[in-house]
Protein backbone atom coordinates (compact mmCIF):
# COMPACT_ATOMS: atom_id res chain seq x y z
CA UNK A 1 0.00 0.00 0.00
CA UNK A 2 1.20 3.48 -0.87
CA UNK A 3 3.32 4.95 1.90
CA UNK A 4 2.23 2.17 4.24
CA UNK A 5 -1.01 3.95 5.11
CA UNK A 6 -1.66 3.02 8.66
CA UNK A 7 -4.34 0.54 9.75
CA UNK A 8 -5.61 2.86 12.49
CA UNK A 9 -6.99 5.28 9.91
CA UNK A 10 -9.36 2.57 8.66
CA UNK A 11 -12.04 3.54 11.17
CA UNK A 12 -14.91 3.86 8.74
CA UNK A 13 -16.22 2.22 5.61
CA UNK A 14 -15.50 5.43 3.71
CA UNK A 15 -11.82 5.29 4.64
CA UNK A 16 -11.61 1.61 3.75
CA UNK A 17 -13.08 2.37 0.32
CA UNK A 18 -10.44 5.07 -0.17
CA UNK A 19 -7.59 2.72 0.75
CA UNK A 20 -8.80 -0.09 -1.50
CA UNK A 21 -9.37 2.34 -4.35
CA UNK A 22 -5.85 3.73 -3.95
CA UNK A 23 -4.49 0.23 -4.34
CA UNK A 24 -6.51 -0.24 -7.54
CA UNK A 25 -5.31 3.11 -8.91
CA UNK A 26 -1.67 2.27 -8.25
CA UNK A 27 -2.01 -1.13 -9.93
CA UNK A 28 -4.18 -0.29 -12.92
CA UNK A 29 -4.22 3.49 -13.27
CA UNK A 30 -6.93 5.99 -12.49
CA UNK A 31 -8.70 6.15 -15.82
CA UNK A 32 -9.33 2.42 -16.21
CA UNK A 33 -10.91 1.95 -12.77
CA UNK A 34 -14.68 2.46 -12.61
CA UNK A 35 -17.03 2.71 -9.67
CA UNK A 36 -18.19 -0.79 -10.63
CA UNK A 37 -14.62 -2.03 -10.22
CA UNK A 38 -14.39 -0.47 -6.76
CA UNK A 39 -17.72 -2.00 -5.73
CA UNK A 40 -16.61 -5.41 -6.99
CA UNK A 41 -13.26 -5.15 -5.19
CA UNK A 42 -15.00 -4.19 -1.95
CA UNK A 43 -17.85 -6.67 -2.28
CA UNK A 44 -20.39 -3.88 -1.81
CA UNK A 45 -22.96 -2.14 -3.98
CA UNK A 46 -22.35 1.06 -5.93
CA UNK A 47 -25.18 2.57 -3.91
CA UNK A 48 -23.03 2.16 -0.80
CA UNK A 49 -20.10 3.90 -2.50
CA UNK A 50 -22.29 6.81 -3.58
CA UNK A 51 -23.35 7.23 0.01
CA UNK A 52 -19.85 8.60 0.66
CA UNK A 53 -18.70 9.94 -2.71
CA UNK A 54 -20.60 12.15 -5.16
CA UNK A 55 -18.86 10.68 -8.20
CA UNK A 56 -15.52 9.26 -9.33
CA UNK A 57 -13.90 12.71 -9.32
CA UNK A 58 -14.83 13.08 -5.66
CA UNK A 59 -13.38 9.65 -4.90
CA UNK A 60 -10.16 10.48 -6.75
CA UNK A 61 -9.84 13.76 -4.86
CA UNK A 62 -10.27 12.09 -1.48
CA UNK A 63 -7.79 9.33 -2.37
CA UNK A 64 -5.08 11.76 -3.38
CA UNK A 65 -5.82 14.01 -0.40
CA UNK A 66 -5.35 11.07 1.96
CA UNK A 67 -1.92 10.37 0.47
CA UNK A 68 -0.94 14.03 0.87
CA UNK A 69 -2.19 14.12 4.47
CA UNK A 70 -0.23 10.96 5.26
CA UNK A 71 2.95 12.49 3.83
CA UNK A 72 2.36 15.66 5.83
CA UNK A 73 1.88 13.68 9.04
CA UNK A 74 5.09 11.72 8.46
CA UNK A 75 7.05 14.90 7.78
CA UNK A 76 5.74 16.56 10.95
CA UNK A 77 6.72 13.52 13.02
CA UNK A 78 10.23 13.66 11.58
CA UNK A 79 10.52 17.38 12.30
CA UNK A 80 9.56 16.84 15.94
CA UNK A 81 11.76 13.81 16.61
CA UNK A 82 14.99 14.40 14.66
CA UNK A 83 18.17 14.89 16.70
CA UNK A 84 19.53 17.62 14.42
CA UNK A 85 19.18 19.07 10.92
CA UNK A 86 21.33 16.45 9.19
CA UNK A 87 19.53 13.56 10.87
CA UNK A 88 16.24 15.17 9.87
CA UNK A 89 17.34 15.29 6.23
CA UNK A 90 18.21 11.60 6.28
CA UNK A 91 14.76 10.84 7.69
CA UNK A 92 13.06 13.10 5.13
CA UNK A 93 15.08 11.34 2.44
CA UNK A 94 13.62 8.00 3.49
CA UNK A 95 10.06 9.32 3.20
CA UNK A 96 10.72 10.99 -0.16
CA UNK A 97 12.36 7.80 -1.45
CA UNK A 98 9.31 5.81 -0.39
CA UNK A 99 7.10 8.25 -2.29
CA UNK A 100 9.21 7.95 -5.43
CA UNK A 101 9.49 4.16 -5.19
CA UNK A 102 5.69 4.01 -5.18
CA UNK A 103 5.52 6.63 -7.91
CA UNK A 104 3.50 5.52 -10.92
CA UNK A 105 4.11 7.95 -13.81
CA UNK A 106 0.92 6.80 -15.50
CA UNK A 107 -1.18 7.67 -12.46
CA UNK A 108 0.35 11.11 -12.18
CA UNK A 109 -0.15 11.74 -15.92
CA UNK A 110 -3.80 10.64 -15.77
CA UNK A 111 -4.43 12.72 -12.68
CA UNK A 112 -2.96 15.79 -14.36
CA UNK A 113 -4.92 15.23 -17.59
CA UNK A 114 -8.33 14.13 -16.33
CA UNK A 115 -8.50 15.66 -12.85
CA UNK A 116 -6.47 18.89 -13.16
CA UNK A 117 -8.16 20.64 -10.25
CA UNK A 118 -7.21 17.85 -7.85
CA UNK A 119 -3.74 17.54 -9.37
CA UNK A 120 -2.97 21.24 -9.03
CA UNK A 121 -4.33 21.44 -5.50
CA UNK A 122 -2.60 18.38 -4.10
CA UNK A 123 0.75 18.59 -5.88
CA UNK A 124 0.99 22.30 -5.11
CA UNK A 125 0.33 21.41 -1.48
CA UNK A 126 3.03 18.73 -1.54
CA UNK A 127 5.53 21.13 -3.09
CA UNK A 128 4.79 23.77 -0.47
CA UNK A 129 5.16 21.17 2.28
CA UNK A 130 8.59 20.07 1.03
CA UNK A 131 9.71 23.69 0.58
CA UNK A 132 8.66 24.53 4.13
CA UNK A 133 10.36 21.48 5.62
CA UNK A 134 13.65 22.07 3.79
CA UNK A 135 13.67 25.80 4.54
CA UNK A 136 13.12 25.12 8.25
CA UNK A 137 15.80 22.43 8.12
CA UNK A 138 18.33 24.84 6.62
CA UNK A 139 17.60 27.51 9.22
CA UNK A 140 17.90 24.94 12.01
CA UNK A 141 21.21 23.70 10.61
CA UNK A 142 22.56 27.24 10.48
CA UNK A 143 21.58 27.89 14.09
CA UNK A 144 23.29 24.69 15.23
CA UNK A 145 26.43 25.35 13.22
CA UNK A 146 25.94 22.38 10.89
CA UNK A 147 25.27 24.50 7.78
CA UNK A 148 27.13 27.54 6.51
CA UNK A 149 25.69 30.97 7.26
CA UNK A 150 26.10 32.09 3.64
CA UNK A 151 23.59 29.51 2.34
CA UNK A 152 20.56 31.30 0.84
CA UNK A 153 17.70 29.32 2.34
CA UNK A 154 14.99 30.14 -0.22
CA UNK A 155 17.17 29.31 -3.24
CA UNK A 156 18.49 26.02 -1.86
CA UNK A 157 15.04 24.90 -0.71
CA UNK A 158 13.64 25.48 -4.20
CA UNK A 159 16.56 23.65 -5.82
CA UNK A 160 16.00 20.64 -3.56
CA UNK A 161 12.26 20.64 -4.19
CA UNK A 162 12.69 20.92 -7.96
CA UNK A 163 14.95 17.87 -8.02
CA UNK A 164 12.50 15.81 -6.00
CA UNK A 165 9.61 16.80 -8.26
CA UNK A 166 11.36 16.19 -11.58
CA UNK A 167 13.53 13.15 -10.84
CA UNK A 168 10.96 10.44 -11.73
CA UNK A 169 9.98 12.11 -15.02
CA UNK A 170 13.26 13.58 -16.30
CA UNK A 171 15.85 11.01 -15.25
CA UNK A 172 14.29 7.90 -16.78
CA UNK A 173 17.60 6.37 -17.85
CA UNK A 174 19.09 6.89 -14.40
CA UNK A 175 16.03 5.47 -12.65
CA UNK A 176 16.05 2.46 -14.97
CA UNK A 177 19.75 1.82 -14.35
CA UNK A 178 19.71 2.12 -10.55
CA UNK A 179 17.04 1.62 -7.94
CA UNK A 180 15.83 4.67 -6.07
CA UNK A 181 17.88 4.19 -2.88
CA UNK A 182 21.39 4.92 -4.26
CA UNK A 183 20.02 7.73 -6.43
CA UNK A 184 18.38 9.43 -3.48
CA UNK A 185 21.34 8.82 -1.19
CA UNK A 186 23.82 10.35 -3.64
CA UNK A 187 21.52 13.32 -4.09
CA UNK A 188 21.18 13.76 -0.33
CA UNK A 189 24.92 13.61 0.34
CA UNK A 190 25.55 16.00 -2.57
CA UNK A 191 22.99 18.41 -1.09
CA UNK A 192 24.40 18.29 2.43
CA UNK A 193 28.02 18.67 1.33
CA UNK A 194 27.00 21.71 -0.66
CA UNK A 195 25.62 23.54 2.37
CA UNK A 196 27.46 22.03 5.36
CA UNK A 197 29.95 23.82 7.58
CA UNK A 198 33.17 22.04 8.63
CA UNK A 199 31.28 20.86 11.72
CA UNK A 200 28.45 19.58 9.53
CA UNK A 201 30.82 17.81 7.15
CA UNK A 202 32.49 16.05 10.05
CA UNK A 203 29.11 14.92 11.40
CA UNK A 204 28.02 13.76 7.94
CA UNK A 205 31.13 11.62 7.47
CA UNK A 206 30.64 10.04 10.89
CA UNK A 207 27.03 9.29 10.04
CA UNK A 208 27.88 7.72 6.69
CA UNK A 209 30.55 5.52 8.29
CA UNK A 210 28.14 4.33 10.98
CA UNK A 211 25.48 3.18 8.51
Amino acid sequence: MFLHLRPEIMETQEQEIILRTLDLFMRYGIRSITMDDVAREMGISKKTIYRYFDNKADLVHKCVTLVHDTIKSRMEEIHQSAKNAIDELFDIDRVVREILENHNPGVRFQLRKYYPKTYNEVFHGRKQLILKMIAENIESGKQNGLYREDVVTDIVAHLYCSKVETLPDEEEQLVNKYNMKPIMRQGLVYHIRGIASPKGLEYLEQKLKSE
